[in-house]
């Protein structure tokens, strides 16, 4: 059978099952370095230079050289600024060829362009570093506001929640304590400094999850889901903090009552102004094209963060991006306000989001990293600052990690999960880039009027101030070069130890048992409550449009393993009109990933026939060309793997009806086969309850391949004899988080 190629890599071919043997085992070469750096650096690559981007970029520096003029020759501040952008890159290359984090590759490369023995990048602008770090800050924020799912975030609230309050609070403040005995810091400035430490790096977090999350390791448990929700609201609590003690420790001009009240004012501003803009872009009749969300989504950003740190709220602008997004993003989808809004939309967020992931790849992560780091000048460093930055990041990594491990229990986690956690829990990079030199911006607008720190116009104060500005920008700096690097090792190296793979057949993340009934076979409901929320009910019935159903009704025989590879799946004849006529992106790429879980599971299973192999085999191929046409070869956006997440997390159940109440009518039509018939069953036999508690066995009738029916574009996806459970029209279980709703 032919390799399968899909979306996330290249297939495995599945051919029958014969022995085969072990591959030779390659004489190892060099000893145990050599071994160590084949398995520390990656794979060289054939250097491949293209013309056409030769081309295009010198094309593009034309331009800009005859239409702004000298400006961009070597000396001046638009050159220094190129150079830089091109350092950040081979610098991230570097490092992704050495297995680092990237952002650590472009941090290194600002930092050996502002120290090598020559005056490369001298001219450039620090102001220009400071507005383009305030630009990376809102788009970061605006992408996280885009990000987040409420449906998700309310079936991991509790883990989720606890893991972005208690760890990071208590290490910022005891950052800000070590911070004051260290380096003599006043204590609100110590706080604004232990508020940029605590932040966890989204940029380095959110990936690393979401490879988790296609390998299945912890995601039963569902740890990948709940790292990444926490991981967003961690930096908004950081710029929350940050925004209070930086106004009265920075900011105060004296004024007591408005060093009090400019923090607060900060989170007001910022959450207000999101608000207006988020529900004017809710207008889609006014918003009707893509192209106008998007310069009116990134607009509406940009604007709140220049304006508000024009009057020196920059913190508050960063929650005004955050809330743009958020509430733009939840109006597209629930159609609000009713009278702007051409309907609800599940596409316009995800399409936002890519484009803002192509300027955040580009543009603002090379140039935020690359000019933080440009901002350490080693000449005019005082040498024991770093011993000390180390102290109080080291120190405060490995309180943070035990606080972790400890609030994590009562969530029925192992104690290798929760070790997971807290080693998750350890990488920093973004935040700190965008936050580390704004209280020396700060403090040179304010303490010093302008003047330079080291001039003999200087105030004794001015100098302390900056001096302890220095000290918080070198403490971020090494943050990100510590945390980012061994906290990003450390989750690929402890994942595989500590995390459990989905078991073979489960596609519950969030600890969800459930038990199909037939309706009409007179049992009781039972669902197990999620142990994400403890002592809660479960949400009630729900129902996933087509998934597990569709792929549990290929013709795959009694005799043969397909009840134990299509157990969570029952499926009556469809009723086309019952349906909603389409399907979102989420539910077509939760198809595809349900396709490929069976015919894994197929292909481990001995009893399955070579037949079986090549229906589910093509039906992986099928669905997958509806992703590509349906994607245009795209990579999935983080929206759409949450919602994929939390669709693949769910077993839906059918509501048993009760003695007095009528069955649901099926009414079959000719000449399609029986519906496969789910019976409950203890798993352990016995009726002792296995280690899921609740176990189903599929029986199915024979069903021919040609009566299965083929997808006939995205409708298609959703009709067709192996559809899913039809019910009366009007009769449709709903809940508030379902997209057909």
């Amino acid at each position: 059978m032919a390799a399968l190629a899909t979306p996330f890599g290249n297939g495995a071919p599945a051919g029958d099952k014969q022995p085969e043997s072990p591959p030779a085992r390659r004489p190892r070469q060099g000893g145990w370095l050599a071994a160590a750096v084949r398995r520390l650096v990656r794979p060289q690559i054939d250097p491949k230079v293209d013309a056409a981007f030769v081309a295009l970029a010198a094309v593009v520096y034309g331009v800009l050289y005859f239409s702004i003029g000298s400006n961009f020759l070597p000396g001046h501040s638009a050159w220094a600024t190129l150079l830089l952008w091109a350092s950040s890159q081979i610098g991230a290359l570097v490092a992704w060829q050495l297995r680092l984090p990237r952002v650590i590759g472009m941090l290194c490369a600002g930092l050996l362009m502002r120290n090598i023995p020559w005056s490369a990048v001298d001219a450039f602008n620090p102001r220009w570093g400071v507005q383009m770090r305030a630009a990376a800050l809102a788009t970061i924020f605006l992408r996280c506001g885009l990000e987040l799912d409420f449906g998700t975030m309310r079936r991991f609230k509790y883990p989720a929640m606890r893991l972005a309050l208690l760890p990071g609070l208590v290490e910022a403040f005891y950052d800000g304590g070590v911070a004051t005995a260290l380096f003599n810091m006043p204590v609100l400035l110590a706080f604004t400094m232990g508020f940029i430490l605590k932040a966890v790096g989204p940029g380095l977090v959110v990936p690393a999850m979401f490879q988790l999350q296609k390998t299945g390791l912890g995601k039963d448990q569902g740890i990948p889901s709940t790292v990444v929700i926490a991981a967003s609201f961690d930096d908004v609590i950081a710029i929350t903090g940050y925004s209070i003690f930086s106004s009265v420790a920075i900011t105060g001009q004296g004024d007591v009552a408005w060093q009090i009240a400019s923090g607060p004012l900060q989170v007001v501003f910022g959450i207000l102004g999101g608000l207006i803009a988020g529900l004017i872009l809710g207008c889609t009749r006014l918003f009707s094209t893509r192209n106008k969300r998007l310069v009116g989504i990134y607009g509406s950003a940009l604007l709140l963060m220049f304006f508000l740190e024009y009057y020196n709220l920059l913190s508050g602008g960063a929650l005004g991006a955050l809330f743009v997004g958020l509430v733009a993003s939840n109006a597209w989808e629930k159609g609000v306000p009713r009278f702007g809004s051409l309907g609800r939309s599940f596409v316009f967020s995800p399409e936002i989001e890519r484009v803002m992931a192509v300027f955040w790849n580009w543009i603002w992560e090379p140039m935020l990293f690359v000019t933080i780091g440009w901002s350490i000048d080693f000449a005019t460093l005082d040498t024991g600052i770093i011993p000390k930055s180390l102290i109080i990041i080291c120190t405060g990594v490995c309180l943070r990690t035990i606080v972790t491990f400890l609030i994590m229990s009562g969530f029925s986690y192992t104690a290798r999960e929760k070790l997971f956690y807290a080693l998750a829990w350890t990488p920093k990079a973004t935040v700190q880039a965008a936050l580390s030199g704004a209280p020396l911006a700060l403090i040179l607008k304010y303490k010093c009027d302008g003047i330079n720190p080291e001039s003999p116009e200087a105030s004794a104060d001015c100098k302390e101030y900056a001096k302890w500005g220095d000290d918080i920008l070198v403490t971020g700096v090494f943050a990100i070069i510590v945390c980012g690097t061994l906290g990003t090792l450390a989750i690929h190296l402890a994942a595989p130890i500590l995390l459990s793979p989905a078991e073979e057949g489960s596609d519950s993340e969030a600890g969800e048992s459930t038990v199909i009934a037939e309706p009409g076979d007179g049992a009781e409901d039972q669902v197990l409550p999620s142990p994400y929320e403890p002592g809660m009910p479960p949400a009630g019935p729900r129902r996933l449009p087509g998934s597990a159903a569709r792929l549990a009704s290929l013709g795959i025989g009694e005799g043969s393993a397909a009840g134990g590879v299509a157990r969570r799946a029952g499926s009556t004849p469809n009723v086309t009109e019952q349906l909603e006529p389409a399907i979102a992106d989420h539910e077509l790429l939760a198809e595809f990933l349900d396709a490929i879980h069976l015919l894994t599971a197929a292909v481990h299973d001995d009893r399955m026939t070579k037949l079986d192999l090549v229906r589910l085999s093509d039906r992986v191929l099928e669905t997958q060309r509806h992703v590509e046409a349906a994607m245009e070869r795209r990579e999935p956006s983080v929206r759409e793997l949450f919602r994929t997440a939390s669709r693949l997390a769910r077993t839906f159940v059918m509501r048993a009806p009760h003695a007095h109440a009528q069955p649901l009518p099926h009414a079959p039509p000719a000449g399609v086969p029986a519906a496969v018939n789910m019976d409950r069953t203890r798993s352990g036999g016995s009726g002792a309850s296995g280690a899921a508690g609740v176990g189903l066995r599929a029986r199915q009738a024979s069903i021919d391949r040609a009566s299965t029916g083929r997808l006939q574009g995205r409708e298609g996806l959703i009709s067709g004899p192996g559809s899913i459970n039809t019910w009366p029209a009007g009769s449709r279980p709903t809940t508030p988080d379902d997209p057909g709703v």
